[in-house]
């Protein structure tokens, strides 16, 4: 292939011969060039070039100085120019990439032969004559140079270019090995839903979602449901169809399967770009929580039935304790042990009701939302407390009036304010106060519970929301508590559409702010499921209620 585009142009030369010069076709040497490279392109196809080492390949563009000399020198008289042909072999020379300046040497070594001999065999040896031909083999030097060049260049980057297909394919055999490692399932899809990649992890969920018998199955005849439902997830809101549509997924939960071999995944989604900034598909990952939530679920019962089995007795001992300290013939030492007994039975009442309260949260159906008076429910929490405040030496105040009319579950709302006058009386010292600040706030109902207490530490100001977590001070202080009454009260100031709030500072005191939105501002309807958790709590108490007043 490289020596037929030679013999072709050659064929040309001899084709041009016959309308310019017939007689020219006859003679010796321009005969003898046309065989030398026709003998010259036999040799191409008939010798096993890949038994021999590949630089003798060479030898073929060095005899075709030989073949283009003769033609040029059998037609110069007719044709002019065609010293130039011999651009073919030094192409072929100079592209190899082998000892560049070696290759260009002999290319201009070889061009001189060609354009001189012809001088020495007919005796000129006139030195104009030799000047005059020079200016081919000046150019056949700078296409040498010029090729020379654009090969080495050529080179450099093709061996660039296998460098960072290299780098690219460990890297690639990298990820796939880390995606096969983790116990995660990774799917990626393309902007049309079709699977781009899908790790061992996948393949395993993939299976588990197959119906019965199925090897294969569409994404509709997949088996997905979602947690606690034996309803199939409709097409529109399964994972694959969601994330195709753009929308993203923060750790969903959902069932794939049934039977015994069914198992609960946690599914995120997140779409990617190309390098242009267009979206190229999506990435889901799933993760396997079967177990985890299983063990939650075994959690939550054991601690559902632990609170049960305590409310009982607490119940008993704090209605005996009532009625003994309306005996009047007890003395006022007795009558002040009676007072811390139901002091700390009541506390550990409340422990139990929070811990019974974080472990059945959702297990119960919707609560509706009823009219209520915010302000007057902060009024009669803190009517209730006011003993408590007076015992331990400490001033209750309330300011605002007028109603707050907000919509939402009563039993809900009046734990919140319950928690938070509590832990503001219980973190407050003798001689302090605690203020309860009622008011609008554009649309929203807002209660303030300040104290002049210890205070929160910046540090644990971030997670005095968080179930079981207590801050540092109140750790060193002593003070009993579990870590849920305020995590709890979270949870429902959120189920409500509302917040609650804290800010505080060591040794001057803290102020925690419920807001919930006003009646009428668009938040009314159905509490979610889980709102229903301190409902539940209160239809347990008083099943135990009516169980001890029966025994």
């Amino acid at each position: 292939m490289s020596q037929l585009p030679l013999n072709l142009t050659l064929l040309l030369v001899a084709a041009t011969l016959v309308f310019a010069d017939p007689q020219a076709l006859t003679l010796p040497t321009f005969v003898a060039g046309q065989v030398a490279a026709l003998i010259i392109l036999l040799l191409c196809a008939a010798v096993p070039w890949g038994r021999l080492p590949d630089w003798w390949v060479l030898v073929i563009p060095l005899l075709d100085f030989v073949a283009v000399g003769l033609v040029r020198s059998g037609a110069a008289g007719v044709l002019s120019g065609l010293g130039l042909l011999a651009v073919f072999p030094v192409m072929w020379l100079a592209g190899a990439g082998r000892r560049p300046r070696l290759i260009v040497a002999v290319c201009a070594f070889a061009s001189l032969l060609m354009v001189w001999t012809p001088l020495l065999i007919i005796g000129d040896h006139a030195p104009h004559t030799f000047v005059a031909e020079l200016v081919v083999p000046l150019m056949l030097v700078s296409v040498a140079v010029a090729m020379s060049v654009l090969t080495l260049s050529g080179i450099a980057q093709q061996e660039r270019v296998e460098e960072l297909l290299a780098r690219s394919e460990t890297r690639q055999r990298l990820l796939d090995t880390v995606l096969d490692t983790v116990d995660v399932g990774v799917l990626v899809i393309d902007d049309s839903g079709t699977d781009v990649f899908m790790n061992s992890r996948q393949r395993q969920l993939y299976l588990t979602a197959l119906p019965p018998g199925a090897d294969r199955a569409t994404e509709p005849e997949l088996l997905i449901y979602r947690d606690g439902s034996d309803a199939l997830v409709p097409a529109a809101e399964r994972p694959l169809g969601r994330a195709i549509a753009g929308e993203e997924l923060n750790h969903e939960v959902f069932r794939l399967g049934r039977g015994p071999q069914a198992r609960t995944v946690s599914i995120s989604a997140r779409e990617f770009r190309d390098a242009a900034g267009t979206r190229a598909g999506a990435v889901l990952a799933c993760t396997d929580v079967t177990e985890v939530v299983a063990a939650v679920r075994a959690r939550d019962s054991f601690l559902a039935a632990m609170s049960h089995e305590f409310r009982t007795p607490l119940t008993s001992l704090l209605g005996y304790a009532e009625l003994l300290q309306e005996d009047e013939s007890l003395s006022a030492a007795a009558r002040s042990d009676l007072v811390v007994m139901s002091r700390n039975a009541r506390h550990l009442r409340k422990m139990v009701d929070d811990i019974l309260a974080a472990s059945i949260e959702g297990s119960s159906p919707d609560v509706q939302r009823t009219k209520l008076d915010l302000a007057r429910l902060v009024r009669q929490a803190a009517a209730s407390a006011a003993p408590d405040a007076e015992s331990r030496g400490i001033a209750l105040r309330i300011e605002g009036d007028g109603e707050l009319p907000v919509n939402g579950d009563k039993t809900g709302v009046v734990r919140v304010l319950d928690n938070l006058v509590s832990n503001a009386l219980k973190y407050s010292e003798s001689g302090s106060s605690v203020t309860l600040i009622t008011e609008r706030d554009g649309e929203w109902a807002v209660c303030r519970v300040q104290d002049e207490g210890i205070g929160i530490a910046p540090e644990d100001l971030k997670r005095i929301f968080t179930r079981f977590q207590r801050g540092s001070s109140a750790l060193r202080s002593g003070i009993p508590g579990m870590g849920l009454g305020l995590a709890l009260a979270h949870e429902v100031a959120a189920l409500h559409g509302g917040r609650l709030e804290c800010t505080s500072e060591i040794g001057v005191g803290s102020v925690f702010t419920l807001r919930l939105p006003l009646a009428g501002t668009g938040h009314d309807g159905p509490l979610p499921a889980a709102s229903a958790h301190v409902d539940a709590v209160e239809r347990s108490h008083a099943s135990e209620r009516a169980d001890d007043g029966a025994s």
